[in-house]
């Protein structure tokens, strides 16, 4: 198992999300460990009020504060996509790392 797969099960990451990146940043203390997840363009994601599967409206940047990772501060940073549900509009889909309201402004 390498580092990539400790770290998606750590997280719960299943298709459509991916990590793409991680930063051990040790310039500070405590060390932080940043992490970049990703979803795939052009897949459907469920939405958050009804559960149909819905294309990808647009895509926003957010950020979250997560558990360490032994003594690391750790980050996750993503591309969370909102999808157009034709029942309930534009919607911002769940993400299995984060509890509703959650996230670094």
């Amino acid at each position: 198992m390498n580092d990539n797969q400790i770290l998606l099960l750590a997280l719960g990451l299943e298709a459509p999300w991916k990590l793409v990146d991680q930063r051990l940043d040790t310039s500070k203390q405590p060390h932080e460990l940043h992490l970049a997840i990703q979803a795939d363009r052009g897949a459907q994601y469920p939405c958050p009020v009804c559960g149909a599967l819905c294309k990808a409206h647009d895509f926003k940047e957010k950020q979250w504060r997560h558990l360490n990772f032994f003594q690391h501060h750790c980050y996750i940073h993503a591309s969370v996509p909102r999808v157009k549900c034709p029942e309930h509009g534009v919607k911002q889909v769940k993400v299995p790392w984060a509890r509703k309201g959650t996230g670094i402004p």
